[in-house]
Order: structure tokens, then C-alpha cells, then sequence
């Protein structure tokens, strides 16, 4: 059975009676049309019921592969009557980590028995990646499973494999996790490979995330499934790999080239049976031998021996105890051997548990059988839905006596009801909050903000008293900063640097007139609150160092082309904001005109652009000056700031300077 959250039984039952006595009479449906209020009532309870019929659809043993209503084996070690699927479509990113982490206090909340995360994704951050993949690992929840659905690309495949089990979808596929730099510091975003630093420094926690991953998948499993150099294979760009049996324990592992050419001194290369992914992309590199609907399940070479050949196939797996004699961490290719004691480092630190990979020993009795080549180191691999049943990955297989694996794919929350003998199954997908937050993050949502922000709080600062602009600067303040606070991305210094600038522009409008200090401080407060709104927040293992970077450049950038934006614009309105009157109303106008319409005297901007007014000029104010505030000169008004102090209406005062923007004046004082 599919169940929605949050739904009401109550409300759904009595509109279900409605609507089916309705149609159960059809002399009913002229009243419909002649009242409108019986018609309204119908189509709302239709409109209730609707999720109803989408979930029974599901469930519906006429559209599902296998009938749930069919009895299933189900392993004791995945049966879950509640479980709560977790969807991460799309990329990965700081968002996306903490909606993770809230939708799974939520489903430990529903006190569900399993959770299920639903994978379609390229990728993305490695800070939120690991986050997520922590999260899952550390949850109470142990019975996890991912469900790739149809691709775990990168970041994907990462916490696929933090999962305690894989299942997968037809047509699926996952791999490709190598680590590459986003440059956006430039106007175009461009994919660069990692730098010696950056590769000493980011790959060693990866390696150890994905072997710690697969160390936790056999000691539950309580045998050698998953390889820890297949599933480093994914990130290394150089790992060739072979596929071989043990035949005394059945176990089947992969082996570096210098194992195979020890086991196998006098065996052929063969041919990888996997395809691995271009650099800078997560699109397959397909060799034109594969099909791209069907995969051999196992090498069709033939100089490969089979289980059968050797005469111990089906010996059965021994169970191994990852004691203090287990080997050591080993790396899957060349390029990661001088990382090997960091790697060793990370692991420990996260408190891994020992390998379980089998030690091998020579190849003099026959023990040990080729199966297949897995990749000829170039490039990191991607392995397909019966590839991933082939390498013992996926748990939605079942193992043939003659080795091969027979996938049974999970297309539908009812294959996933069946997988895992669940009673009821919970959606929890993201709220609109975050949602929201997503949209507001987008760059060019945020370079509009700022733009806007910029303009707006020009003006209110050169011609004080206008309030519109103000009240459009604060609510684009809140559109920045909103979003991370929303989510809880959000870091403290960002919200007192953009409160100390906003406090020290008002102090330098309303308090400290003609000092400049205040306003140069509160702008530069507020231009580091705002580029660091773009930095991401250290929530958990969030944010790397490259995120830091790749946040501060988007920042940066965003600002200056925000900035050069909002000087233009501020141009176009001071050279136009008396001929155009969506603009002019921004600003104050003397309701006074002359005959052909021009204004006389007016706003600041007003007399600006008719240039009528001069620094010397002698004038009386009409209002108090606190700091800003009119006065008259020659029977016009202006806007004007006084420069030193308060000032009171009827006294006399001078026009001192004259910018662009600002006409600053001081009082005449009698000698």
C-alpha cells in the first residue's frame, strides 16, 4: 500500500460517499448543472480524491511488474513494514544537503523502519555530497537502501554506496565520480582537472568515505561483496582492473595488475567490459561492441575460464572475520598509492571497519579464476544496471547456479513495496521553502537583488526623504538573505555585516551628515555581507575549501557585474528622470508647473538636471534639515542635506558642494 503524508481520512471518506452516491444516480448530474454550489461541492471532493486514485494506481496490481498481492520471499535483513523514500533529483548542492538531512529526522520522526533514497542525479558539490553521505551513516535508521533511479552519477554514486544496499531500475546507470574544479571566477564557468594540493587534499576523505562505505555493506552482509578497488574505480581516473574468483570460498573480488600477473602469468589481457566516462562529462563513452539495451552479464571472451571449468564454482562463500589480521587498505590504481597513508589516516579517523578482502597468494593450484577484465585504466568507470548485478553491487538480483546474476529491476514504488515487504511507503520530498530558496540562490536572481539594491539605496542616500527606494533596498536585502536563512545555511558574520552596513548608511543619512566615514564603512559592510551570502555555510562537513573558493568568486564576480549594472542605470536616471514619468514619480515634485509643463523646483535629481542650482547660492529652508530636508531658493525648492549638524526651517542657509547626486549645504552664519 502507497501512502501520502499529512493526508485526512476523514474529509477523504465523506467526500468519497458524496461522490459516489452522485454517480451512482445519474438523475443527479441536471441538479449539478442547475445549482452551482451542489457542482462546486463536487468537483472539490473529485479534487480531493484525486491523490487517492494516483496512489491506488500505483499500487494497482494491473500496472505493477510483479503483483504486490503476490507472496515474496523477503530476506529478514531487508524486510521493513514502514519505510520513507527521500528523493534527490537533480544536483547536488548545499540545498539539497539540508533538505536531505531534515526529510531524514523526519522519517526517523515517523519512526520509519527503513529509508530508500530515490537517485537521479549528475552529481554535484563534494562538501554537500559527503554531507549527505554522512548523514545516511550515522542515521538510527540502519536498513538503507538506494534506489538508482535511473542514474547516480559522481556525487550520486557516492551516496548510493553510503546506502547499507543498492537497487536499481532498468536502464540505470552509475559510476563516473571523479573530481573536478568549477571555475566561475571568470565570466564563463569553466571544468578543470585538480591540482597536486587540491588532489592530496580532497581525494584522500573520498577514497575513504567509498571504501568505509563498502567495508559497512560486508560486515552486514557478512561476506565480500562489495570490491574496495571497484568502488574506487569510480573516482580514480587510472585503475585497471581484473574480476576473479576465488574457488575455495567462492568470494569474488578485483585484483591491480600486479595480482593478476602473479595469479595469472600465462592469461591474456582480455577486453574491459566496462566503458568508462570522458573527462569533464558524466556521458558515457560507449564502445561500439556494447548495446546500449543489453550487457553480457559475463565476458564472452574466449580465453576467460568460467567457475564451471575450474570445478569449484559453487563452492561455498566462507565467512570472514575482519580481524587484526585483515589486509590493509589498498589502492586501486597508481595514481592513488602516494595518498595511500592518508587515506589509511581518514579511514581511521572515521573509525572504519577493517577489510575484508581476501589476501591472495599464487596461482601454483589452480585457486583462482578469471572472470573479466573491468577497465583498462582510462578513465573512471560506469557500470550499467546488469553490470552492477555482474559486480555484485546491486541487491536486486538473484544469483544463478551457473554464476550469472538474474536482475529483477525496482521500476515503481511497487517493485519497491514487494522488494522489501513494506506495509505502507512515505514520500518526504522537498517543501516549497526550500524550493523557494533554491530559485533565490540562482546567481542571476541574486545579481538582480543586488543590482536593484545598489540602485535603490543610491538614491535614498543622495536624496534623503524619498522612501520607496529604501523600502525596495530592504525588501532586496531580505530577498538575498532569506534563503539561507530558510534552509539554515545561513552564517552569522553575513548577517552582522549586512546589519552594520545598513546601520551605518542610516547613521550616515539621518545622523552624521557630510562625514562620509559612515557611509563608506556601512557600504563596504554590506558589500562583504553580500558576496558572502554566495559562500556556503558550514552546516555539519558541509562546505570544502573549493566550495569556499568557487562561493567567493561567484561572488565577487556577481558583484562587480551587479555594481557596474546599477552605475549605469543610476546614469540613464539622472540624465532622464525628469522626462520620464515612471521614473519622476519615484522621487518627491513640487506640485508647482510652469505653462509648458515644466517642474518648478522639485526634487534633487529635478534640479540637477536643469542645472539651476550653483555652489554659493544663498537660500532659506522650509523645513528642518535632520540632516535632509528643503529649502528655497529664488521661489524654487530643492532637496538638500546639511553638511554640519541640524538645522531649523526660516534659518538662512549656503549652498557648499554639488555632486551628482547631492546638494550638500551649510548654514550662514552672521560675522
Amino acid at each position: 500500500m502507497i501512502v501520502r503524508p499529512r493526508t485526512d481520512s476523514g474529509f477523504r471518506a465523506c467526500a468519497t460517499t458524496f461522490v459516489r452516491a452522485l454517480l451512482s444516480h445519474s438523475s443527479c448530474f441536471p441538479i449539478l448543472i442547475r445549482q452551482p454550489a451542489f457542482l462546486l461541492l463536487f468537483c472539490c471532493s473529485a479534487a480531493l480524491l484525486w491523490p487517492a486514485s494516483i496512489s491506488r494506481a500505483v499500487s494497482d496490481p494491473a500496472t505493477s511488474r510483479v503483483p504486490i498481492s503476490v507472496p515474496t520471499s523477503v530476506a529478514a535483513s531487508r524486510q521493513a513494514n514502514s519505510v520513507a523514500v527521500i528523493t534527490i533529483e537533480g544536483p547536488i548542492d548545499g540545498i539539497m544537503a539540508r533538505s536531505f538531512r531534515r526529510r531524514l529526522d523526519e522519517a526517523v520522526a515517523l519512526k520509519a523502519d527503513a529509508i530508500v533514497v530515490d537517485l537521479n542525479t549528475p552529481g554535484g558539490e563534494l562538501g554537500a555530497v559527503l554531507e549527505i553521505s554522512n548523514a545516511i551513516k550515522q542515521s538510527p535508521i540502519r536498513n538503507s537502501v538506494a534506489w538508482i533511479n535511473p542514474r547516480a552519477y559522481s556525487g550520486g554514486a557516492i551516496i548510493a554506496l553510503a546506502c547499507r544496499d543498492i537497487v536499481v531500475s532498468d536502464g540505470s546507470s552509475f559510476g563516473d565520480a571523479k573530481v573536478i574544479q568549477i571555475d566561475r571566477s571568470s565570466f564563463s564557468t569553466q571544468i578543470r582537472g585538480m591540482n597536486e594540493t587540491e588532489r592530496q587534499k580532497l581525494l584522500p576523505p573520498l577514497l575513504a568515505d567509498l571504501v568505509d562505505s563498502a567495508r559497512r555493506h560486508n560486515r552486514a552482509a557478512g561476506a565480500y561483496q562489495w570490491d574496495e578497488l571497484l568502488v574506487q574505480a569510480i573516482v580514480a581516473t587510472d585503475a585497471e582492473l581484473w574480476w576473479v574468483q576465488d574457488n575455495k570460498t567462492g568470494i569474488r573480488f578485483a585484483v591491480d595488475r600486479a595480482e593478476f600477473e602473479r595469479l595469472f602469468p600465462d592469461k591474456p589481457v582480455l577486453q574491459p567490459l566496462l566503458a568508462t566516462a570522458t573527462v569533464g562529462s558524466n556521458e558515457v563513452a560507449t564502445r561500439a561492441s556494447r548495446s546500449a539495451t543489453k550487457r553480457p552479464t559475463r565476458p564472452a571472451d574466449s580465453d576467460a575460464e568460467t567457475p564451471a571449468e575450474s570445478g569449484s564454482g559453487d563452492a561455498p562463500t566462507e565467512p570472514i572475520d575482519p580481524g587484526a589480521d585483515a589486509v590493509p587498505f589498498t589502492p586501486a590504481a597508481p595514481s592513488l598509492a602516494d595518498i595511500k597513508a592518508k587515506t589509511e589516516e581518514a579511514l581511521d579517523l572515521a573509525g572504519a571497519t577493517p577489510s575484508m578482502r581476501p589476501r591472495t597468494g599464487d596461482n601454483a593450484s589452480g585457486r583462482y579464476t578469471l572472470l573479466a577484465k573491468i577497465s583498462n585504466g582510462d578513465g573512471a568507470i560506469v557500470l550499467h544496471e546488469q553490470e552492477m548485478a555482474f559486480f555484485q553491487l546491486a541487491s536486486n538480483t538473484q544469483r544463478a547456479p551457473d554464476g550469472s546474476a538474474q536482475l529483477d529491476a525496482i521500476n515503481s514504488d511497487a517493485d519497491l513495496t514487494r522488494f522489501l515487504g513494506a506495509a505502507t511507503i512515505t514520500r518526504l520530498d522537498e517543501n516549497w521553502s526550500e524550493n523557494l530558496a533554491r530559485f533565490m540562490s540562482a546567481a542571476w536572481v541574486r545579481g538582480i537583488l543586488i543590482t536593484a539594491f545598489l540602485i535603490c539605496i543610491f538614491i535614498e542616500m543622495f536624496s534623503p526623504g524619498v522612501t520607496l527606494p529604501a523600502a525596495i533596498a530592504i525588501l532586496c536585502l531580505v530577498g538575498l538573505f532569506l534563503p539561507p536563512v530558510i534552509v539554515g545555511m545561513a552564517m552569522w558574520w553575513q548577517l552582522a555585516a549586512i546589519l552594520i552596513g545598513v546601520v551605518m548608511l542610516a547613521a550616515e543619512i539621518f545622523v552624521l551628515p557630510g562625514f562620509g566615514v559612515a557611509g563608506v564603512v556601512g557600504l563596504l559592510a554590506l558589500f562583504i555581507g553580500m558576496i558572502g551570502v554566495f559562500i556556503p555555510g558550514s552546516t555539519g562537513s558541509g562546505a570544502t575549501a573549493a566550495d569556499f573558493r568557487a562561493g567567493l568568486a561567484t561572488g565577487v564576480t556577481t558583484m562587480l557585474l551587479a555594481g557596474a549594472t546599477a552605475w549605469m542605470a543610476l546614469f540613464f536616471i539622472y540624465r532622464n528622470i525628469s522626462n520620464i514619468p515612471a521614473l519622476r514619480r519615484l522621487v518627491l515634485q513640487n506640485p508647482e508647473f510652469d505653462g509648458d509643463g515644466t517642474v518648478m523646483g522639485g526634487s534633487m535629481f529635478a534640479a540637477m538636471a536643469d542645472d539651476d542650482v550653483r555652489v554659493g547660492d544663498i537660500g532659506v529652508t522650509t523645513t528642518p534639515l535632520r540632516p535632509a530636508g528643503k529649502i528655497d531658493i529664488d521661489g524654487r525648492l530643492h532637496d538638500v542635506v546639511a553638511e554640519f549638524g541640524f538645522l531649523d526651517a526660516g534659518e538662512k542657509v549656503k549652498v557648499v558642494n554639488i555632486t551628482p547626486f547631492r546638494i550638500g549645504v551649510d548654514a550662514v552664519r552672521d560675522t
